[in-house]
């Protein structure tokens, strides 16, 4: 398994896992459709629920955060599919007439229609086969699973300009594994540390905060929809220590990397 990213296309991969499991604070950085193939997939935030069963459906806005729960029936892993679309992508299809409803957090489709299986199945392939499909068709593939969307009632609104916290996530995430400091960043940036210390406070996060949720976060997905072992994991987001890595783990979401992959068991 592996996570595909198509620069300026989109990003996919598979999630399994066999636990089921809370992730708390989860931020979607990019407009995402995750399509249930077993199990229950769970969202909450701000007093409302998204529950999505297996062959449904839902859309996640950029920048909302949820807790999420991916529940595995019985001893059955939980299985997902997920899209990422390029906000570029997005803002394209959002200024177009359509007869969907922009939704401000998230939109569920319990039955989807065949057609939109087979779109989500083709941006699949678009995205992992780079070298067999050109990107003027893997766009088209994307903007045709938009439609499907659409014509089921909801669609992406148009993404709001990014935050400073947000182009800080987007550095990092390029290079999870470098050694950052705030004086790396204020190069990047262009802004002097105490300028850097002042936006990210102003969007409730400081330096190494930020760093650890980011690095946390990509180990997450590393996890669920990768083959890699832990200890390659921890590695690809900044740790020589497997233990040290798993403590942070383990205070960002709650439990062990180990629980995802089944390695144990906890009672939730």
């Amino acid at each position: 398994m592996s996570i595909a990213l198509r620069p300026e296309i989109g990003a996919s991969a598979r999630i399994v896992q066999y636990n089921r499991l809370r992730y708390a604070n989860i931020l979607i950085n990019r407009p995402v459709l995750i399509l249930v193939e077993r199990g229950t997939k769970i969202l909450r935030t701000g007093g409302e629920e998204w529950v999505v069963p297996a062959g449904g459906c839902i859309a996640l806005a950029q920048g909302e955060t949820f807790d999420v729960v991916n529940a595995a029936e019985g001893e059955r892993a939980y299985e997902a599919r997920w899209i990422a679309f390029e906000p570029d992508t997005v803002a394209g299809f959002a200024a177009r007439p359509g007869n969907g409803q922009p939704f401000g957090r998230a939109f569920t489709i319990h039955r989807p229609h065949q057609g939109f299986h087979d779109a989500f199945a083709d941006c699949t392939e678009a995205i992992t086969d780079p070298g067999g499909i050109p990107a003027e068709i893997a766009r088209h593939r994307l903007g045709e699973l938009l439609l499907w969307l659409d014509l089921a009632g909801g669609r992406f609104a148009l993404p709001r300009p990014a935050g400073f916290s947000d182009r800080v996530r987007d550095l990092v995430a390029e290079k999870p594994d470098a050694d950052w400091t705030s004086a790396d960043l204020c190069r990047a940036l262009g802004v002097s540390e105490a300028t850097l210390r002042r936006k990210l406070a102003a969007e409730k996060w400081s330096f190494q905060s930020l760093l650890i949720d980011v690095r946390m976060s990509i180990a997450m997905q590393l996890l669920q929809s990768t083959d890699m072992s832990i200890l390659g994991i921890a590695g690809a987001v900044g740790y020589e220590s497997q233990s040290r890595f798993a403590a942070r783990f383990r205070a960002r979401f709650g439990f062990a990397p180990s629980a995802i992959r089944g390695h144990i068991r906890p009672d939730p």
